[in-house]
């Protein structure tokens, strides 16, 4: 596991304290916002009980059934037929009762300061007008208005007369008196139908409306083939509800900072009032929030907040509301729900009861109210610390993190130092960097610096041992050598000569083993001495392939260079002595009637020389090492000349010598090795 995450989870314990804290808080938030909730909803039913028996009006529009809603408007319309001084409509429309699928007709009603404004959208596809002299008024598409109050009925009618502003015309009612004045209206064609606007005079309050549409088929015909109004067959009345009436009972009833709607079974709401903030009448919006009243809104929000609901359907400007809680409400289930405020600071409670009468749910109370982002936070000592537990948790988190961080960016520090300090093929690379530090991981710096300062003493001795070897050694191998020479002078038996034999051989052996060494020894001291010069190295590989060729015999020899010259500046008759070994390796592993291919390469930056040659490949767990001092992949079978392993190495030093590199690998197929030298020049 990473020091890092160690150090995390120790971090981690100390959040045993906060979180136990944050538990308690949570807790207690629950049973303060369950007691909320049960005390609005409690208020909530006492003002569905209330409300019916004190406001009359209510009661009655409540108990009322087929209710036309009427919207307030600030003005009074101007009946042209266009719907700019109307407003954003809020509500849907009422769709009127049709005899016929033929014809279909929407409704809606305004309450403005004088008038009673109306807007009938009509679906009819056989249109008939009326004549011009008015002869056919009663057989052309029409609509009879009528209004009826404590002071009677009232009747007019609208003929289909043309495409734009007109006037209703008042007819005979029941009674036989028809009104002294006419209605201002416009009639609006439009494909498939038509739009009627109308201006009626205010009427009294709990005045009913009803409405006659009336479709003929053909221009004269005796009777309409469609007829859509407030009411199938004879005209029936209809109450009209006014939304959002002022009522100067309701503003007492309800607690401060509450705001109550009372709604219809339909979900309009026929009165508002109370506020959720002094001075504001319809906004959800908080005062401006300090950074630590912003910090805990945001914890409460998105930490211990409650399930909530979404903000739609709930708008104070609403004429009709439409939501899952009011639909509960409907059905006879009361409830409360939470839901976002504008403000991070607040958020809102709603309280939704029936109104019940004789078990049957007439309307709904709905009250709002306003909490504070976290209602416990209105103890702001416990409040402040538990958030500087919490804070303080989070900081000491982020230093042990940070700490884990600096202890791991110097041990991995040290770790890639100890990494690069030796060369793949074993040798300390420069000075290991030794920390000052007293603490464990500049201890642990001390201790690698003086390892690798041993394995580099050591690696010294070890390169050096050949040649100390060979001088001491080559003294008594004469020695050896002269007693021999000498005891051949004497008479021996013929088993004591063939033992003397033997041990001349042996002798000699040995010889050539310490000038090997030797020699090895003296190439290293020349490769370090060579100078630089430029020659063509196109021109000097086919020199030396030529008399490689010779040496061939009965192997195909093949030679691949550039066309052009390859100009090259580096130590000729090292890499002619680097050319050698290589074909000599070649010459000892490929078979009788073989191949060797000799190639020059130029590249970007660098020139490769390949010797290729089939043969058996090399064993996988060498080719990393094969150039490795004492390194040598040859059996165990007695040669002519003795094989140390130096000649690859020695190779290796010539190509380092020219900020190269030697590399060898088996061939594709298996059926041979590549060694391939990249050069890129002495310095």
């Amino acid at each position: 596991m990473p020091l890092r995450l160690k150090l995390l989870l120790i971090a981690m314990v100390a959040a045993v304290f906060p979180l136990a804290g944050w538990r308690f808080v949570v807790q207690m938030e629950t049973t303060l916002r369950q007691s909320q909730e049960r005390t609005l909803v409690a208020t909530a039913r006492t003002l569905a009980s209330t409300i019916p028996a004190a406001e009359p009006r209510l009661r009655a529009e409540l108990f009322a059934t087929d209710v036309l809603h009427a919207r307030p408007m600030r003005v009074d319309i101007e009946a042209d037929g266009y719907a700019d001084d109307w407003g954003s409509w809020h509500a849907a429309p009422e769709s009127l009762q049709a005899t016929s699928g033929k014809l279909s007709a929407r409704l809606y009603l305004g309450l403005g300061p004088s008038a009673v404004n109306l807007w009938l959208d009509v679906d009819d596809a056989t249109p008939v007008t009326a004549a011009v002299d008015g002869s056919m008024d009663e057989h052309a598409d029409q609509i009879d208005i009528a209004v009826r109050d404590r002071f009677g009925e009232r009747h007019w009618r609208l003929a289909r007369s043309g495409n734009g502003v007109s006037a209703a015309v008042p007819v005979p009612g029941p009674d036989g008196r028809e009104p002294s004045f006419d209605l201002p209206a416009a009639w609006i064609e439009r494909p498939g139908g038509y739009r009627a606007e109308l201006r009626l005079p205010l009427a009294d309050p709990g005045f009913e409306l009803g409405l006659s549409i009336r479709d003929y088929p053909v221009p004269g015909a005796d009777l309409p083939q469609a007829v859509a109004g407030t009411g199938v067959g004879a005209r029936q009345w209809r109450p009209v509800s006014v939304l959002w009436q002022d009522s100067s009972l309701l503003p007492s009833l309800v607690p401060d900072f509450t705001r109550m709607r009372v709604l219809d079974r339909g979900g309009y709401v026929l009165a508002r009032t109370g506020s959720l903030r002094p001075g504001s009448d319809i906004s959800d919006d908080d005062d401006d929030l300090s950074f630590l009243r912003w910090l805990r809104a945001l914890v409460y929000r998105h930490v211990l907040a409650p399930e909530m609901v979404r903000t739609e359907g709930y708008a104070f400007n609403l004429l009709q509301l439409a939501n899952e809680q009011v639909d509960d409400a409907l059905t006879g289930t009361p409830s409360a729900r939470w839901r976002p405020a504008a403000s991070q600071a607040s958020v809102i409670l709603t309280a939704a009861v029936p109104i019940l009468h004789d078990g049957d749910v007439r309307g709904v109370v709905l009250l709002e109210q306003t909490s504070d982002a976290l209602l416990l936070w209105t103890n702001r000592a416990l409040g402040s610390l538990l958030l500087g537990g919490l804070l303080t948790m989070l900081i000491a988190a982020a230093i042990l993190f940070g700490y884990a961080g600096y202890l791991s960016f110097r041990i991995r520090k040290l770790r890639n130092a100890a990494e690069n300090a030796l060369s793949p093929e074993g040798r300390v690379i420069g000075s290991f960097p030794r920390s000052t530090r007293v603490d464990e991981i500049g201890d642990l710096s001390r201790s690698f610096g003086r390892l690798l300062d041993q394995v580099s003493a050591y690696t010294d001795y070890l390169r050096t041992l050949g040649g100390k070897l060979s001088h001491e050694l080559a003294t008594p191998l004469a020695v050896v050598k002269s007693s021999l020479e000498n005891l051949e002078q004497e008479a021996m038996t013929e088993s004591a000569r063939i033992y003397a034999e033997r041990a001349r051989s042996g002798a000699e052996r040995l010889g050539a083993l310490l000038r090997t060494l030797s020699q090895a020894s003296r190439i290293e001291s020349a490769i370090a001495g060579a100078e630089a010069e430029d020659f063509d190295l196109r021109e000097f590989l086919l020199g030396a392939a030529a008399g490689y060729r010779d040496l061939a015999e009965d192997r195909e020899f093949r030679v691949s260079v550039p066309e052009l010259p390859v100009p090259f500046h580096g130590a000729p008759e090292l890499i002619h002595q680097a050319l050698d070994k290589l074909v000599d390796n070649a010459l000892g592993f490929s078979p009788p009637g073989g191949w060797i291919k000799l190639a020059l390469e130029p590249r970007m930056d660098s020139i490769d020389l390949v010797l290729s040659n089939n043969g058996p490949p090399l064993p996988q767990k060498m080719q990393d090492r094969l150039f490795d001092s004492l390194i040598s992949v040859r059996d165990g079978r007695a040669t002519v000349s003795p094989h140390l392993g130096l000649g690859l190495y020695i190779v290796r030093l010539i190509a380092e010598l020219h900020q190269g590199e030697a590399a060898a690998s088996n061939l594709p197929d298996s059926q041979g090795v590549e060694f391939r030298l990249r050069l890129k020049g002495m310095k």
